[in-house]
C-alpha cells in the first residue's frame, strides 16, 4: 500500500509542477520545437533517479562502477533539465498541453 500511496503523491506533484509552470511560464507555440515531457514529468525522472542513485552508494559504495553510472545519468537528467528550462524561457521549445 506505501507504493501505492508515494506513486500516487507523485502524480499530484508532477500535476502540481505542471500547473505552475502552465500559469508562470509563456508558451511560445509559433516556431517552438514540441518537448516530449512535461516539466513536472523531467522533475519526477531526476527524483526517481536520485533515489536510485542513493540506494546504489549506500549498497555499493562510493567507489564502484555502478555508483558512478548512476550519478552521472543524474548529471545528464540535470543537465538537459537545465537546457530545457532555458530553451523554454527562451521560447524555442515548448512543453506538451495537459
Amino acid at each position: 500500500m506505501l507504493i501505492a500511496e508515494i506513486d500516487c503523491r507523485r502524480t499530484e506533484l508532477v500535476d502540481d509542477i505542471n500547473e505552475w509552470v502552465e500559469q508562470e511560464l509563456p508558451q511560445h507555440r509559433n516556431g517552438a520545437l514540441l518537448h516530449t515531457e512535461s516539466l513536472g514529468a523531467v522533475v519526477d525522472r531526476m527524483a526517481m533517479s536520485w533515489v536510485e542513485a542513493n540506494q546504489v552508494i549506500d549498497h555499493e559504495g562510493a567507489a564502484s562502477d555502478n555508483t558512478h553510472k548512476h550519478w552521472y545519468h543524474l548529471a545528464e537528467l540535470v543537465d538537459g533539465y537545465t537546457d530545457l528550462v532555458i530553451d523554454v524561457a527562451g521560447g524555442r521549445r515548448r512543453l506538451p498541453e495537459q
